[in-house]
């Protein structure tokens, strides 16, 4: 235990404080609003009222009254994905160790763990006194690791990715389609969340209907507030229905191409559900299409070479499928008496996949086969040959003096630095063996090259041989 404690201590030291600040500031927040809330009833309801604020934020679901509450406001967990995003790439820093991100993200996943059983057994003792229940404890967990695990996936940011890929040995694409799918994403619930708030000043008399159910001020504020904090589950709600999906909220769903109407919580956010069909709504389907085609066209637009270029699409596919269903997943659940409210998980999943996939994917052969054109065309010398063998030779020297094998020293490769920058530059010069004219998008060399980049790579003199 001693010497393993020698070995984590450092990375313990560096990231623990970090980490605690984190957690301690959201949970700070909500023990504030639980005494908040507490001074009018009692301070018997604060421990009940933490625990069911923290299974909130993190978007597990309640039960209370008889019902359960599963569809929980997206707005504070993404609030938490954001804020803990930033804190991981300001600890991480320029340069981090394997055994370093290893005990980063065990330690953020672990503390919200055991925040997650703390708040359950605090509902769990609320309960023999109030009308509540706890959640079932496998799903808490769940949705605590989707909520602090994305802020970690995101925190790393694509630099640290591709200089830990690249030192596993392993190619760079999966980053490239990370970063495809979670653009498409992006944009298309952003491009939701916009249809969300043209039909609401569209169905303006339904909102201000809204507001007589209160009398003051004070509860006006709270259904703006109210509205503002499940503005989110509309917005990825919308995207599944400009996807083609479905919104279902019980009995009642929409779509472009038809709506059953059902009744539905007098709340101004309901006013950005349709009550009836949209004509022509089917031209929406141009939304998706616009952006699929635009973003895939812009990564390749934006990158001299691309590696793996099928590899690429099929993987940006596959991790819209992924990503889509775990937030159609978190942004949905059960609306008391209403039953089931939000997309359709599986069909939300299949539909980004496929928007993502086939734009990419024809882009993609396009640029593949652009590349074999240019390199048929023009490298057809022998001595061409043999100068990229020596060129590859030479790195590849390099690159075995810089890092060394997996298989002879794997402690001490866990714990060397991973800074991107060096290992990005080292990338490039092990690439140089199949090395293409300007303007080539090659499959076998990639430049990382991405807007969310903290620092851009240093280049490299080339050699007069390379010239």
């Amino acid at each position: 235990m001693q010497q393993l404690w020698q070995l984590w201590r450092p990375h313990v030291k560096r990231f623990g404080p970090s980490l605690l600040i984190n957690h301690a500031v959201t949970l700070a927040v909500i023990i504030s609003i639980a005494v908040v809330v507490g001074v009018g009833p009692g301070f018997a309801y604060v421990p009940a009222v933490i625990g069911s604020l923290w299974m909130h934020v993190n978007l597990a679901p309640l039960h209370m009254g008889g019902v359960t509450l599963g569809f929980a406001p997206l707005l504070p967990a993404l609030g938490i994905v954001w804020w803990h995003a930033r804190r991981t790439t300001k600890a991480l820093g320029n340069s981090v160790s394997v055994r370093g991100l290893r005990l980063y993200a065990a330690m953020n996943i672990g503390i919200a763990w055991i925040m997650t059983i703390v708040a359950w057994l605090m509902l769990w003792d609320a309960s023999r006194v109030f009308d509540l229940a706890p959640p079932n404890l496998g799903v808490a967990l769940l949705s605590a690791l989707l909520v602090n695990g994305a802020s970690v996936v995101i925190g790393m940011r694509p630099r640290v990715w591709r200089a830990l890929l690249l030192r596993k040995g392993i190619g760079t694409w999966p980053v490239d389609a990370f970063i495809v799918a979670g653009r498409f994403l992006k944009y298309i619930v952003l491009a939701g969340g916009a249809a969300a708030a043209l039909y609401a000043l569209y169905n303006f008399q339904a909102v201000r209907e809204s507001f007589e159910i209160t009398q003051d001020t004070t509860g006006g504020l709270g259904l703006v507030l109210l509205s503002l904090l499940y503005l989110p589950n509309i917005a990825v709600g919308a995207a599944g229905v400009l996807m083609g999906g479905e919104f279902h909220i019980g009995h009642g769903m929409v779509s472009l191409f038809s709506v059953t109407n059902v009744n539905v919580p007098p709340t101004p956010i309901s006013a950005t559900i349709p009550h009836g069909t949209i004509p022509h709504a089917a031209v929406l389907l141009i939304v998706p299409v616009a952006l699929a085609i635009w973003l895939a066209y812009r990564h390749v637009a934006q990158r001299d070479y691309i590696e793996a270029p099928l590899a690429t699409a099929v993987g940006a596919g596959v991790v819209a499928a992924f990503v889509g269903f775990c937030l159609s997943w978190l942004g949905g659940g059960e609306l008391g008496v209403y039953g089931h409210t939000g997309p359709l998980e599986w069909l939300f999943a299949a539909e980004a996949a496929g928007w993502v996939l086939v734009p990419t994917l024809i882009l993609m052969l396009w640029a593949q086969r652009a590349g074999q054109s240019v390199v048929e065309d023009t490298v057809d010398s022998a001595d061409a040959d043999v100068a990229g063998s020596d060129d590859a030779a030479d790195d590849e020297d390099s690159a075995g003096q810089d890092v060394e094998s997996e298989d002879e020293q794997p402690e001490d490769r866990e714990g060397e630095d991973l800074e991107a920058e060096d290992l990005e530059a080292e990338a490039e010069d092990s690439e140089a063996e199949a090395e293409a004219p300007e303007g080539d998008k090659s499959t076998q060399e990639h430049e990382a090259q991405d807007e969310d980049s903290s620092s851009s790579v240093r280049d490299r003199d080339a050699s007069p041989e390379r010239d």
